[in-house]
């Protein structure tokens, strides 16, 4: 009898060993998958934040702007160097992030990222901020731009984007106060935009430096 329960004891150790072995490794597996899929987030993320083409877009645009306001307000004498900044006025990319992690972790699962802020914030980065970026960049830039190229069509010459755009009348334009409206709404565009992609940076470069801690 004692080695009958003695058999049955050994046994059960037995397999309690085996699932307690299992479940590290197990566990051992998920945290080496956590840990590769945020190797591939920090890499997104990064390339997100060094995406410098769209910055410089957005600036000189608003820069454009801002000088061609600055001389139809102030009817200040017109000169050959504005055909530049005219041509820049209209100035947009569209906002295409780097979403292959993100799409990844949508199919096997967010619950593999262990620290719930980390995974809370990145799912907001990507289905709020980069959502209104799009909207932003996407089709309200869209709709802005087939504004300009008509406008541009009946008023100005020669227009080849972010190089060139001659005014038919200068003075004209000076006293078109449909194109002074547009300015405006150009520049209170692109501010807005540049205060949410500095916002949205802002918030990549603290998901980084989370994910940073989770590898370390």
């Amino acid at each position: 009898m004692r080695y009958a329960i003695g058999e049955i004891a050994l046994v059960v150790i037995g397999i309690l060993i085996a699932l307690s072995i299992n479940n590290w490794n197990e566990d051992r597996k998920k945290k080496l998958k956590e840990r590769d899929i945020l190797i591939h987030m920090k890499r997104n993320l990064e390339s997100d934040l060094h995406q410098d083409y769209p910055k410089m877009v957005l600036e000189m645009s608003l820069k454009s702007t801002n000088i061609i306001l600055d001389y139809l307000e102030q009817c200040k004498p017109y000169n050959d160097s504005l055909d530049y900044y005219f041509s820049w006025i209209p100035g947009t990319t569209r906002h295409m992030p780097n979403t292959t992690a993100y799409e990844n972790l949508k199919t096997i699962g967010f619950d593999i990222i262990s620290n719930d802020t980390l995974r809370e914030n990145y799912q907001l980065l990507y289905e709020f901020n980069y959502d209104l970026i799009d909207f932003q960049k996407n089709e309200l830039a869209y709709i802005i731009a087939l504004e300009f190229r008509d406008f541009y069509k009946k008023h100005f010459r020669n227009y080849i984007y972010q190089k060139n755009a001659t005014p038919n009348n200068y003075q004209s334009l000076c006293e078109n106060n449909e194109f002074h409206e547009m300015l405006i709404t150009v520049r209170t565009d692109k501010l807005v935009q540049k205060e949410f992609r500095i916002k949205t940076n802002a918030e990549v470069e603290k998901l980084i430096e989370m994910i940073n801690k989770e590898l370390n």
